[in-house]
């Protein structure tokens, strides 16, 4: 998964290729996926990609968000993995921790970035609890959405992403890890300007699939 600023920011950029009418379900449904982690849900319960033609047949502007957080992450993820292990995804395991934290660090960058280039008083709003597609309990999911109102209502640094993580259940010892690899590549001109353009290929990738 990406971070929540960079879902939220390329939902936002490719909003009017679907005619969203509801914004409030669009960007809620966007940031619905990964509640997973505070909900225990099995991933394959909120991460069921559909073709991206077939978003334009949904009439629910919060599943349409929901799909676009899940292309999201499939198009990103070979970038991310380059800029973070010089790898294609395909020969990775991306269930090895040293892989997962490495790539998650590259995906900080990333969130860092978009948060400054986030129309946050078009998205703020605009989130808030709607639904529960799996039976999750709402107060759970309500939880889910007034955490990220507020964390990002103001500008985060690299280390205030350790509220974020541990808010999401991921343990102290590899938030650390994360961040130290965040912060090897925040400091690589190189890879952070590269990761900086992972959205703009993104949206090309994805306008070519519809």
């Amino acid at each position: 998964m990406s971070f929540q600023a960079t879902h939220l920011h390329f939902a936002n950029q490719v909003k009017e290729i679907f005619n969203i009418q509801d914004f409030t379900r669009y960007f809620s449904g966007t940031l619905y996926p990964d509640s997973r982690y505070i909900t225990k849900l099995e991933r394959e319960l909120t991460h069921n990609r559909i073709e991206p033609r077939k978003i334009f047949n949904l009439d629910d502007d919060f599943v349409k968000g929901w799909q676009i957080h899940l292309w999201y992450d499939k198009l990103a993820l070979p970038h991310l993995d380059k800029i973070a292990l010089g790898k294609s995804a395909k020969l990775l395991n991306m269930k090895d921790m040293a892989i997962w934290t490495k790539v998650s660090g590259a995906k900080l960058v990333e969130d860092f970035h978009w948060w400054e280039k986030t129309d946050w008083p078009q998205i703020l709003p605009n989130l808030k609890y709607i639904t529960n597609p799996n039976q999750e309990d709402p107060a759970v999911l309500k939880k889910w959405y007034q955490h990220f109102i507020a964390f990002y209502k103001n500008k985060p640094n690299l280390e205030d992403y350790r509220l974020q993580a541990a808010f999401m259940g991921i343990p102290k010892k590899r938030i650390n890890l994360i961040l130290i690899e965040a912060n090897k590549i925040y400091n690589d001109k190189i890879k952070r300007a590269q990761t900086e353009q992972i959205m703009d290929q993104v949206i090309l990738e994805f306008k070519n699939l519809i």
